[in-house]
């Protein structure tokens, strides 16, 4: 199969996914079988082992395992991890692509995409994405109290927000790339690209590199955002930071923050790099450090954040 991207224009914006295109016409006799498109349905959401889907689909495990392998042989789908259940090995698979197709010969229609704006995003995530595979870790706070705070993070489910935006670029391979920042501690794993999510009161290792940023976080009788380059302070709970420096850990790598003075700010921050990242990086410099200051506005009026401003 070959892997290509489908692009799709809704409501004047363009969005991509991953296409795997099939060369051969026998290998979409897998997918014909009713179960088998049900059992995609199903990996396509989140990994599953083939007890599970029995389960669901209320079928026999044997039926499951038949359209298994079926689908595995064809390429449809993946072992992504194991695990040991009641002393038994299981393996969950997952979708190798979130579409599917076939190509015909045709011509080709031209779309003007904004190219430059593009070509910056992809320098920004440049050191992440290796030969089409997510090369590092995101790394959010844990939910339960911990560091020098001993707090619990509130913002860690944004990084599913990030995580559908870099299914554009890239897969996540057969490791699990998402990890809680207690156990990046745990482990010594900070010599990697990582990506953190939340600030230094909820991540301990946001905590570690604040005082490495030039927008820094800073406690005087409460918690604001400092900017060494102007020399304000921030106190707005919708205000965040996007910054990219050298891993400290090790030079070789970098490190991405997305992190706000509470929840608001890190959501903002997703929202900022996912959908106005021609805004925000516009200048943007490979082998340079970055750091971008971001408020979330409410456009619409509905009490969430839809928008953008660059306050620094």
């Amino acid at each position: 199969m070959v892997q290509k991207l489908l692009v799709e224009k809704i409501k004047g914006k363009y969005f991509s996914k991953t296409i795997k295109i099939f060369e051969n016409p026998k290998q979409l006799l897998p997918i014909t079988s009713y179960v088998a498109w049900k059992i995609l349905q199903i990996l396509n959401v989140k990994p599953h082992y083939p007890g599970e889907i029995a389960e669901k689909l209320k079928i026999s495990e044997q039926n499951v395992y038949y359209h298994i392998h079926k689908l595995e042989k064809a390429g449809f789908i993946k072992v992504v991890r194991e695990d040991k259940k009641q002393g038994a090995l299981c393996k969950y698979y997952s979708v190798v692509s979130p579409a599917f197709g076939i190509e015909l010969e045709s011509e080709k229609e031209e779309i003007k995409l904004n190219e430059k704006s593009f070509k910056k995003l992809k320098e920004f995530l440049y050191e992440f994405i290796k030969d089409g595979v997510f090369n590092g870790s995101i790394v959010v706070g844990a939910p339960t109290q911990h560091g020098p705070y001993l707090t619990s993070a509130r913002d860690s489910h944004y990084a599913v927000q990030l995580g559908m935006f870099l299914g554009n670029f890239c897969e996540t391979g057969n490791r699990f790339i998402v990890k809680l920042d207690t156990e990046v501690k745990a482990e010594s794993s900070e010599k990697r690209n990582m990506i953190l999510i939340g600030g230094p009161i909820t991540n301990i290792i946001s905590n570690e590199i604040n005082e490495m940023l030039r927008i820094k976080f800073k406690w005087e009788n409460t918690w604001s955002i400092y900017s060494e380059m102007t020399n304000k302070n921030y106190v707005d709970e919708d205000v965040g930071v996007i910054a990219k420096i050298k891993n400290p850990w090790d030079k070789s790598k970098v490190i991405i923050l997305l992190a706000g003075l509470k929840f608001e700010g890190t959501k903002s921050c997703i929202i900022a790099l996912t959908q106005y990242y021609d805004k925000i990086l516009e200048d943007y410099y490979h082998d340079k450090d970055f750091f971008r200051l971001i408020r979330g506005l409410d456009r619409d009026g509905d009490g969430k954040v839809d928008y953008i401003q660059m306050v620094e």
